[in-house]
C-alpha cells in the first residue's frame, strides 16, 4: 500500500471519529426523559407544579390554647391533605417563633404582641408547609432577637422564609421543583419605607424565575375593597414582572381582580386565627395554582379558590 493510500485512510478514519464523537457529545446533553425521533431532535413532556398559598397564620392566644387541647394534628387535620399534597405550600406567619413567654395567653391582656411556641415550627413543616412569609406587622413583636430566633427555627425545621418587617433584607426566596422555578417577594405596607427595594427586587428576580408571586401585607382590617394605593401598588408589581399578587392582613377575604391577565387577591383572610366574632373572619381562602410548562416556557396557570373554616374546632374545609 503506497503512502497516498495510507494518507487517505487516515483522513477517512479521522472524519468518522469526529462525526461519531460529535453525536455522542450532543446526545449526552439531552435530558434523559426525552424521546427521540432522530439523534438531533428531542421532545420534552410538559412539566407541572402545584402551589398553595394561605393567609394569616397566628399560633398564640386562643389558637395556642386550642392546639394544646386538641393537638396540633387535629387542629389542622381538616386541611392536611390540601397542604401536604401540594408541591409547594406557602403561608404568612403572623408573628415570631421565640422562647419568650406569651403575653396574650393572659386572659386579661389586650396586648397584640405575639410569640409562637418553637415546637410548632417543625409541626408546620410536617403539615406540608415549605415557605413562610415574614413581611408583616407582628414578626418584630419581640425585636431583632425574636426575628433572629424565627429565622433559625424556620430553617431548623427544614423550611424557607422570605420578607422583612422593614422591607430591608431577605425580601425574597426562589425555589424550584418539577423543572419549574418560582419566586416569592414579601411586601410590608405598615413600616412605610423601603418600598423601592421591593420594586427593585421584583425586577431582579423576574429573569431568574418562571413564575413570580408578590405577597403584600397591606390594607385596612375587615375591609373588602382595596384602597387606591393598594391598587396602584398591585398594578405596579405586575408592570414590573409579577405573575400574581396575593395579599394578607385585613383578616377577611377581600376583592379579587385581574390586571393585564394577571390575578390580584387583595386578601386571603385568616388561615389560623382566633377571631371568632364574625362569619367573615372565620372564613379564609386558600389559592391553588396549577402551573404547566413546556419547551417554550410557562404554558398555563390555572387558579382554584378553596374556602376554609377557622373556629374553635380548628381549620377545616368549608362545607
Amino acid at each position: 500500500m503506497n503512502s497516498g493510500t495510507n494518507l487517505k485512510n487516515k483522513i477517512l478514519i479521522t472524519l468518522l471519529l469526529v462525526v461519531v464523537g460529535g453525536m455522542f457529545v450532543y446526545g449526552s446533553r439531552v435530558p434523559s426523559e426525552s424521546n427521540f425521533s432522530s439523534p438531533f431532535v428531542s421532545v420534552k413532556t410538559n412539566q407541572k407544579l402545584s402551589v398553595v398559598i394561605v393567609g394569616d397564620i397566628m399560633l398564640d392566644r386562643n389558637v395556642s390554647r386550642r392546639i394544646d387541647k386538641l393537638g396540633f394534628e387535629n387542629f389542622f387535620g381538616g386541611v392536611k391533605d390540601l397542604i401536604s399534597k401540594a408541591d409547594i405550600a406557602v403561608g404568612n406567619l403572623e408573628g415570631p417563633f421565640t422562647t419568650f413567654k406569651s403575653i396574650t395567653l393572659n386572659y386579661f391582656s389586650k396586648e397584640l404582641i405575639f410569640t409562637f411556641d418553637p415546637k410548632h415550627a417543625p409541626k408546620l413543616e410536617e403539615l406540608g408547609f415549605d415557605i413562610l412569609g415574614l413581611a408583616n406587622n407582628h414578626t418584630y413583636n419581640f425585636g431583632r432577637e425574636g426575628l433572629n430566633m424565627t429565622h433559625d427555627y424556620i430553617r431548623n425545621a427544614g423550611m424557607f422564609y422570605y420578607g422583612d418587617p422593614f422591607n430591608k433584607e431577605e425580601l425574597s426566596v426562589i425555589t424550584a421543583k418539577n423543572g419549574i422555578s418560582i419566586g416569592f417577594v414579601g411586601f410590608h405596607e405598615f413600616y412605610y419605607t423601603n418600598f423601592d427595594k421591593i420594586f427593585s427586587e421584583i425586577e431582579t428576580l423576574r429573569p431568574q424565575v418562571d413564575i413570580l408571586v408578590v405577597n403584600p401585607h397591606w390594607g385596612i382590617e375587615y375591609k373588602k375593597e382595596p384602597t387606591k394605593k393598594m391598587q396602584e401598588w398591585a398594578y405596579k408589581f405586575i408592570d414590573l414582572g409579577a405573575d400574581a399578587v396575593i395579599g394578607t392582613h385585613p383578616h377577611i377575604i377581600a376583592d379579587i381582580e385581574e390586571y393585564k391577565g394577571k390575578k390580584i387577591y387583595y386578601s386571603l383572610g385568616n388561615f389560623a386565627f382566633d377571631q371568632y366574632f364574625s362569619e367573615e373572619t372565620m372564613t379564609g381562602l386558600v389559592v391553588k395554582m396549577d402551573i404547566e410548562k413546556d419547551d417554550k416556557g410557562i404554558s398555563s396557570i390555572k387558579y382554584r379558590d378553596i374556602s376554609i373554616k377557622v373556629d374553635n374546632n380548628g381549620v377545616n374545609m368549608a362545607q
